[in-house]
């Protein structure tokens, strides 16, 4: 395991707090741990959006039969409601 040593303030509501509290006992594991596990998943889920966006465009400039560009704006659009659909 990597050595810890940065630190990071975040300040939660005592509700708030109290529930993530809860939860970290539920698991017996730290607070901090918890937090981590959730910053990384964030993170990797992030990766995986923007991986599966590049695997589209790729998907698409590899079609067998090349498609219109047609209107840049109107393509791009068409891009990122599919990428928006899969963070969905």
């Amino acid at each position: 395991m990597p050595t810890l040593d940065r630190r990071v303030q975040v300040l939660f509501d005592p509700e708030e707090y109290d529930r993530l509290a809860a939860w970290a006992r539920r698991q017996s594991r730290s607070v901090g741990s918890v937090i981590r596990e959730s910053v990384w998943a964030t993170l990797a889920g992030q990766a995986s959006v923007r991986q599966g966006a590049l695997e589209r465009l790729l998907t698409r400039s590899d079609a067998a039969t090349p498609q219109p560009v047609g209107d840049w704006d109107a393509v791009k659009d068409s891009f990122d409601r599919d990428s928006l659909a899969v963070i969905e």
